[in-house]
């Protein structure tokens, strides 16, 4: 990937200014990112003094945020994956995937915040879980993985 190459010549280069460690959190007892957090710029836009301010951050447009949904079941599941952030809906999707097969979306997430996915199998399972989604993740993109079992439906991510 192409992170990981500029993430690697990052950490051999000195890098003058503000950084901090990225924010992104593992809620609802998901499976936290087992990556490290790399030391990101500081936005320099200015705040109001108000804790709701948002930083300001640019999305990799070579390495979105991106969620796969896999069907690990041995029959046809209809799958409807949903995604939203402050009452909006970004993503509301419901596909049919093949024994083995999945599918991958984009959703075009370029802010920081919490988001709602909510992914239900007809006639099976249903989760629905809230992630934050911090300023590394967003200027650096990651995975987001959900897999479909008989029995459950997993949800995990990795930066």
């Amino acid at each position: 990937m192409r992170r990981r190459t500029l993430l690697a010549a990052l950490a051999l280069s000195p890098v003058a200014g503000c950084v901090a460690p990225g924010d992104d959190t593992a809620m609802n007892g998901s499976t936290p990112s087992t990556a490290t957090a790399t030391p990101t710029a500081q936005s320099t836009a200015p705040t109001t003094g108000t804790s709701q301010d948002t930083p300001t951050v640019t999305p990799a447009p070579d390495d979105p945020i991106l969620f796969v949904v896999d069907n690990d079941t041995g029959n046809e599941q209809t799958v409807t994956f949903t995604i939203t952030h402050d009452e909006t809906t970004l993503l509301d999707e419901t596909e049919t995937l093949a024994a083995g097969d999945s599918v991958e979306y984009d959703p075009m997430i370029g802010s920081t915040g919490t988001y709602t996915i909510t992914v239900a199998v007809a006639g099976g399972p249903s989760r629905t879980l809230e992630r934050t989604i911090g300023r590394f993740a967003v200027s650096s993109g990651s995975n987001h993985f959900v897999d479909i079992t008989a029995g459950e439906i997993r949800i995990y991510w990795e930066e």
